[in-house]
């Protein structure tokens, strides 16, 4: 399991960070034997774009593109209350 990615369940990747979220759109694409050029490419973004939020180095992440990149891979955001009282 890469060290970026909180953990793995079942088809849940967890993510509480830009390098984490960039690792788990990465493993989402490596998955789907898709390259980066290809993936850009359906997600009408750059591939320099696509290699920084993989990387978690994309100052000033675009909520659309990274909707697009996710849609292309056929995944969604979920967002979820993680304290412990909810």
């Amino acid at each position: 399991m890469s060290p970026y990615v909180d953990f793995v369940e079942s088809n849940l990747l967890n993510a509480r960070s830009l390098p984490r979220l960039g690792a788990a759109v990465r493993r989402l694409r490596l998955d789907r034997g898709m390259t980066q050029a290809e993936l850009a490419r359906r997600a009408e973004v750059s591939r320099q774009w696509l290699v920084g939020l993989e990387s978690g180095k994309t100052p000033g992440l675009e909520v659309g593109r990274l909707m697009r990149v996710l849609d292309a891979l056929d995944a969604s955001l979920t967002v979820r209350d993680d304290r412990e009282d909810a």
